[in-house]
């Protein structure tokens, strides 16, 4: 497993969009925080919009969504 997906720059993200590399594939190499419980967050459209957008910065944002669940629990 690489580096959570929200932690991609957006260089690191526009090289993954270059290799054809699936979602699926992504989300294996890349996965969602473990805070989040949003089904397959890392699935373009269908995933977190917010996760999709790189607007995602860290656990502080997430923290006021329905799916947040502390990591600790």
């Amino acid at each position: 497993m690489g580096q959570y997906f929200h932690e991609l720059t957006q260089e690191e993200f526009d090289k993954l969009c270059a290799t054809g590399m699936t979602w699926r594939e992504c989300a294996e190499q890349h996965p969602q925080p473990n805070w989040c419980q949003y089904p397959n967050a890392v699935c373009g459209e269908m995933g977190c919009w917010s996760l999709m957008y790189q607007d995602v910065t860290g656990e502080e944002f997430c923290k006021q969504c329905a799916l947040y669940k502390p990591p600790h629990t």
